[in-house]
């Protein structure tokens, strides 16, 4: 499935590609009346040119999320960064043609017809890419068996049917099973079985494609006995974990045990990868140190004038195998908004202060953090550190929590561009599954995309 989604991925990328080019040969032919669409010598230059730009355009609608699947999940944020794309591609052209007056040419009527066909066409092309996902044809077909906690959180039809995925039946080979799938009003729209040995005649009768299955059963023999009679099938079977984990890009807790987080979790750092890491983190934190002590003056003034108390916050938090670090922050909140001790900050915080809400909204706050970088107490990327004695309780609360430990803390993280501000227990639960999936699939090109993706929130 992973495949599939990154399959998806490039195919909405080449049909980018083909867009800008077929938006750049139209905006020829009706700007000097040619529709031959053969590449003559006025054409090949301003190919050869917008080639260049071309690169700066696809790069900025990654930043922009234009290549999640389905590509029109949240219509309003599409459009809103179809605006963004069209302001930034048109910046990007004229910056081009501006910094090389050597080319002899400035297409201004030709830049702006092509950014608004780009625009246009690359609308038109993902709401036909959502539509093929959508269609029955197309879609995935699904076989179940058992159940697991947070199953029901992805049994949603419109959800399922938009990732390209359509259940067809449930199997619950236990009563206790059987009795759970029922109460779901979303699971029970499906066909739920509670033979298993009727598992081959609905996948040959559906003409299923996968089966999803909890770990768990792979140890009851009737179930495994009816996986092998469906071999010649040629389907695919892949862990409820798993399954949840491709779809929605966080690892289900409920569903796994320690033997997964064995196999998963627990792989040696390999020298090359931490030295690439450790020398990214250095080059780009030393960056941003430079830019936070060019803006400190102003920030410093404001803080001061706002609220009585200093400047920075000074924090306990844990690190790297349960070690205890000092992290630094911009001070957001009155100066003895912890007289009654630790406390999460919550929505609307009467602690916050005027300049405070303006630093945590725009991220200001945690440029100090460039420091601890550079310190080497956390990573660019990775789970956000948190207070001793939050941790405490967490550990106590939610199974598995103290794993995130394994890896160094990170000053932004997958959770962070997933998941809003965890100010309880279900929330830092949730949250919890998004650094999972980060520490298991770990690797330089995800770490630069939560950069991108972090960039672009702070600009937004």
């Amino acid at each position: 499935m992973r495949d599939k989604n990154i399959f998806l991925k490039i195919i909405l990328f080449l049909g980018d590609v083909v867009v800008i080019y077929s938006s750049l040969l139209l905006t020829l032919a009706l700007r000097y009346g040619d529709f031959s669409f053969l590449p003559g010598p006025q054409t090949k230059i301003f190919l050869f040119h917008f080639s260049f730009i071309s690169v700066f355009w696809i790069l900025t609608l990654y930043l922009l999320d234009f290549y999640q699947v389905p590509p029109l999940k949240k219509v309003f944020d599409f459009f809103r960064n179809l605006l963004i794309f069209v302001f930034l591609a048109g910046s990007l052209g004229t910056l081009y043609f501006y910094l090389r007056p050597d080319i002899l040419i400035a297409p201004k009527i030709i830049l702006f017809l092509h950014v608004v066909f780009s625009a246009l066409f690359l609308y038109l092309w993902r709401y036909l890419f959502s539509l093929i996902l959508r269609h029955q044809n197309f879609r995935e077909k699904i076989v179940v068996i058992g159940f697991r906690p947070g199953l029901e959180e992805l049994a949603d039809e419109a959800v399922l049917n938009k990732l390209g995925y359509q259940i067809l039946a449930f199997f619950s080979p236990s009563p206790i099973f059987l009795e759970k799938l029922s109460s779901f009003e979303s699971l029970a729209k499906h066909g739920i079985f509670s033979d298993i040995n009727r598992l081959k005649e609905i996948i040959e009768k559906e003409k299923a494609e996968l089966v999803v299955f909890p770990r768990f059963l792979a140890q009851n023999e009737q179930i495994i006995e009816q996986i092998f009679l469906n071999l010649p099938l040629n389907l695919n079977y892949v862990s409820f974990a798993d399954f949840y984990e491709n779809i929605s890009s966080k690892v289900a807790i409920d569903a796994v045990n320690e033997a997964w987080f064995l196999e998963n979790l627990s792989r040696a750092e390999k020298k090359a990868e931490q030295t690439i890491k450790r020398i990214f983190d250095i080059i780009f934190s030393f960056i941003g140190f430079l830019i936070f002590l060019f803006l400190l003056p102003f920030i410093a003034l404001l803080i001061k004038i706002d609220s009585s108390g200093p400047i920075f916050y000074n924090q306990k938090r844990v690190g790297k195998n349960g070690q205890i670090f000092i992290i630094h922050k911009l001070r957001t909140m009155e100066e003895k908004a912890e007289k009654d001790g630790p406390q999460w900050a919550k929505p609307n915080d009467p602690r916050i202060t005027r300049v405070g809400r303006v630093l945590r909204k725009t991220y200001l706050d945690e440029f100090p953090q460039f420091y601890n970088i550079l310190r080497g107490d956390i990573s660019f990327v990775g789970p956000r550190p948190e207070r001793p004695e939050f941790v405490e309780r967490l550990k106590q609360e939610i199974p598995y929590y103290d794993l995130r430990h394994l890896i160094k803390p990170g000053f932004t993280g997958w959770a962070q561009i997933n998941y809003r501000y965890g100010a309880s227990i279900e929330e830092t639960k949730e949250k919890l599954k998004y650094d999972f999936y980060y520490i298991k699939n770990r690797n330089f090109f995800l770490d630069l995309g939560i950069i991108l993706k972090t960039i672009r929130i702070i600009l937004n």
